[in-house]
C-alpha cells in the first residue's frame, strides 16, 4: 500500500471511529500529520489516535479492521487524490465542503479541464432529452469537459451524448468508485471509468446514504465553470446544485422553455439573480459562457442579473 492509500486509510479509519464527525477526524488528522505517523501502520499508533479522537484504543483498532478490507480490494485502476497531489483539482479549494480525498477512475487530468456541468431531471420529456444531447455536444465541440451526475434521465443523455462524439466527460457520483447508482448505468460508469474520468468523494469503505448525493452536487458545481439545468423540478437535485453554483458564485443556465413552463417555480425564482443566463438554444451556450467569463476577468466582477438572450 503506497503512501496516499496509506494516508486515506487513516483518514477513513478516523472518520469511523469518530461516528462519521468530519471536524474531528480532520484534527486528528491534522496532528497525525504533524507527528509524521501518517506513512505508518495505524494500529501502532491507536492510543494516539485514540486520545485526540477522546475514544477508546479499540474503537480505533475496532474501525481499522473493519476499513482495511475495502482498501486492500480496491481496484488498481482507482487513483487516490489528496490536498498535495499533483492532479488535485484547485477549483474545488475555496468552497464549503471540500473531500479531503478524491477518488478518480480514469482520466485524472480532466479534472483540471474547464468542465460545465449538464444535470436535470430523472424523467425527463423528449424536448428536455433533445436539450440535453444538443448541450453536451456543443458543450464537448467547444473544448469544454461534460460534467454530470450518471443519473437516470439527463445525465445519462448528457454522458452518452459526449461519449457517442468522443468528447471527454465526468461522472461525479454520489457512491463509492467500486459501487454504481442507479444499477442500470453499471455499463456506463465503466465506459467513463475507459474514456472520460468516474470521481468520487467518498471512499470504497462508504456506506451510501441519501444526502451524499447533495455532496455529489456541491463537488460537480465546484469542478464545473458553470451548470446547465435542462429541466427539473421543484425542488429536485439539479436544481439544488444550481444553488450551490451560485453559492460557489459560478454560472448557472437555464433554457426559455424551463422558464415558460409555469408547472414549476425554480426558473422564475433563480432568473434575476447575478450570473445566471437564460438561453434558447444550445449552440450559443458556450459563447456566452465565454463571453462571461472574459467579462470577468476583465472588470474583476461578473455581471450583476441574469440576461436573457433572445438566439436565431
Amino acid at each position: 500500500m503506497d503512501s496516499i492509500q496509506l494516508q486515506a486509510l487513516h483518514y477513513e479509519t478516523l472518520l469511523k471511529a469518530s461516528k462519521g464527525a468530519e471536524a474531528k477526524a480532520s484534527y486528528a488528522f491534522e496532528k497525525a500529520m504533524e507527528y509524521s505517523i501518517l506513512n505508518e501502520s495505524l494500529v501502532l499508533h491507536a492510543q494516539t489516535y485514540a486520545q485526540l479522537l477522546g475514544v477508546e484504543a479499540s474503537f480505533i483498532s475496532d474501525a481499522y479492521y473493519e476499513i482495511r478490507p475495502h482498501f486492500d480490494t480496491m481496484d488498481d485502476s482507482v487513483a487516490i487524490l489528496g490536498w498535495d497531489s499533483p492532479h488535485w483539482p484547485r477549483q474545488v479549494d475555496s468552497f464549503a465542503f471540500r473531500p479531503r480525498f478524491l477518488y478518480v477512475q480514469g482520466n485524472v487530468g480532466l479534472l483540471s479541464q474547464c468542465a460545465v456541468s449538464v444535470i436535470g431531471t430523472r424523467s425527463p420529456s423528449l424536448e428536455g432529452k433533445q436539450l440535453a444531447l444538443n448541450t453536451a455536444q456543443s458543450l464537448g465541440k467547444a473544448g469544454y469537459v461534460v460534467a454530470s451526475g450518471l443519473a437516470l434521465g439527463i445525465d445519462g443523455v448528457a454522458h452518452k451524448a459526449a461519449l457517442a462524439a468522443g468528447y471527454p466527460t465526468i461522472a461525479v457520483i454520489g457512491t463509492p468508485i467500486n459501487a454504481c447508482y442507479p444499477p442500470e448505468h453499471r455499463a456506463l460508469q465503466q465506459e467513463i471509468a475507459k474514456a472520460g474520468a468516474v470521481v468520487s468523494r467518498f471512499s470504497p469503505a462508504t456506506v451510501t446514504q441519501k444526502w451524499h448525493f447533495l455532496l455529489r452536487n456541491r463537488l460537480m458545481s465546484a469542478l464545473s465553470d458553470a451548470s446547465v439545468v435542462v429541466e427539473d423540478r421543484d425542488g429536485g437535485g439539479a436544481v439544488r446544485q444550481a444553488a450551490f453554483a451560485l453559492e460557489q458564485k459560478k454560472y448557472l443556465f437555464i433554457y426559455q422553455s424551463s422558464v415558460d413552463n409555469h408547472s414549476v417555480l425554480w426558473p422564475r425564482q433563480f432568473a434575476n439573480q447575478s450570473r445566471v443566463f437564460i438561453i434558447k438554444k444550445s449552440q450559443d451556450l458556450p459563447r456566452v459562457l465565454n463571453q462571461a467569463k472574459k467579462t470577468r476577468e476583465g472588470v474583476g466582477k461578473p455581471r450583476q442579473k441574469a440576461v436573457q438572450l433572445d438566439l436565431f
